[in-house]
């Protein structure tokens, strides 16, 4: 069933429909204000961006991204990018669809690494692609099975789409496994399409390596002003590319489906980038401040409860041992006005059945981790356990 006609597995559709009180599974950071943007552009003189700002025409902005920005988000990728290798999409779930739908016919063939975020799996599928699911596991550290990737070619495969950091696990690919990723790709002949929207969202900054967009030529990387920056509103996500080819096809594909952009999100986009250090550096103190909750909380419920602490992103899976499915809990959270993500989300409840996605990158988070653990001690009254 595709999305469109499965809205329960949408995150954004899920959220918007509900009347929720703790959003618990938010994992985009903590949203900032314009005044803060404009402030920060005040203390570095960017003078220019400022009067941009104040001054810009309402008529269309170039499209597949204005140069300007496209010159910021090149910033934020190694040397061998360029703006040339950027297109901008309004938003990430836009950019990671049309590049389905830009690259991908029917009779083609599509390994998506599972559990991720839906939109990956979903966008293969609405272009007419046969999909393949390999799944991580948290038996080794949710970790890439490269022989599974192996297995799972046909000779019809075309692309090869996953998300790193990972969501909803947190966890992160090593450089051995990207380097081994793309040389399985590059004897098959395929495309790889990394979500890196949790990027330079890294716990530990030393385990951070190259974009995937960065050692291949085959590979683009899909990021977003919504997760790192909490500057969702702006609008922006973009995909990056080496191949010339591949980025005039999106460029193609966004300007059919998109045309362009609000220029005043494309000033408050560069404005965010050009902040990165101290935006990043405060949304990784909300962080590590709720990881430091949540370890307490998991250790001291461990009866309940496997956690496993994320390397990078704002999201965790949690494995829930109750008495209850994963699914249950979270209707029942619901009924307290608590949302989590259950595994139906992930369309995983056979193999996942018990683990639910919590999201950790907002200041609220504390305040939603109280009403669950008010929630969890009422049920273990009702269970007998107190």
């Amino acid at each position: 069933m595709h999305l469109l006609e499965n809205p329960i597995r949408s995150e954004a559709l899920l959220a918007i429909t509900l009347d929720i009180k703790h959003r618990f599974y938010a994992s985009s950071a903590e949203p900032l204000q314009h005044k803060e943007l404009m402030a920060a552009a005040e203390r570095r003189g960017d003078h220019d961006l400022i009067e941009a700002f104040h001054n810009h025409s309402l008529g269309y902005a170039e499209s597949g991204g204005s140069e300007d920005l496209r010159r910021e988000i090149a910033q934020l990728y190694g040397a061998n990018i360029s703006a040339d290798n950027i297109v901008v999409f309004p938003g990430a779930q836009t950019g990671m669809t049309l590049t389905a739908q830009a690259l991908l016919h029917g009779g083609d063939h599509s390994i998506v690494v599972t559990p991720s975020y839906q939109s990956i799996e979903e966008g293969a599928k609405l272009a007419g692609s046969e999909v393949t699911r390999v799944a991580l596991s948290p038996d080794d550290g949710w970790q890439l099975d490269l022989a599974a990737v192996a297995a799972a070619i046909k000779a019809n495969t075309r692309y090869i789409a996953f998300n790193d950091p990972h969501n909803p696990s947190g966890a992160l690919m090593s450089l051995a496994t990207k380097q081994a990723l793309i040389a399985l790709a590059d004897e098959h002949d395929l495309l790889i399409f990394s979500d890196e929207v949790y990027r330079l969202l890294e716990l530990d900054p030393a385990e951070r390596t190259p974009s995937m967009v960065e050692l291949s030529m085959k590979a683009m990387a899909l990021g977003t002003l919504s997760k790192p920056w909490g500057a969702g509103g702006t609008g922006i996500g973009w995909v990056v590319c080496q191949d010339s080819a591949i980025c005039d096809k999106l460029r193609r594909a966004q300007h059919i489906y998109a045309v362009c952009f609000s220029r005043a999100g494309e000033i408050q986009a560069m404005m965010a980038i050009r902040s990165r250090n101290e935006i990043i550096t405060r949304n990784m103190n909300i962080i590590r401040h709720n990881l430091d909750l949540l370890d307490r909380y998991f250790a001291d419920n461990a009866d309940l409860f496997e956690w496993v602490r994320p390397k990078a992103g704002g999201t965790g899976f949690v494995k829930f041992k109750g008495p209850l499915t994963a699914n249950e809990l979270a209707a029942r959270s619901l009924e307290r006005g608590i949302l989590v993500f259950p595994p139906s989300i992930f369309d995983c409840e056979e193999a996942l059945g018990q683990y639910f996605r919590i999201g950790f990158s907002r200041s609220t988070m504390p305040a939603a981790l109280q009403a669950f653990k008010l929630l969890i001690d009422e049920q273990r009254v009702a269970w007998g356990q107190i």
